[in-house]
């Protein structure tokens, strides 16, 4: 049984395809976040509900409607670095 997080590609995909209606054939590396139909607002909608499911703050300015799913992946992997990064110097 894998009990390993989802990665960020997973997290990102499931958010869209749940929470915004995206369908996931049009969630691909290249599309950008405006293109699948989310404008500043929807964006930071969606920042709310990836901070939430990864049980930590992202900036609000994180993500923007320009990016495309491979930059916004990109984002949350590197916060995903930061904040082992965090854990292991608290340790």
């Amino acid at each position: 049984m894998d009990t390993s997080a989802p990665s960020a590609r997973d997290l990102l995909v499931r958010t869209l395809t749940s929470a915004f209606q995206v369908s996931p054939d049009d969630v691909t590396g290249d599309a950008g976040l405006i293109d699948l139909g989310l404008d500043s607002l929807a964006v930071v909608e969606l920042i709310d509900q990836l901070s939430a499911q990864l049980d930590r703050d992202l900036p609000d300015d994180a993500l923007h409607p320009a990016m495309t799913v491979d930059e916004a992946v990109a984002v949350l992997e590197e916060a995903d670095e930061a904040d082992g990064a965090d854990e292991a110097d608290a340790g």
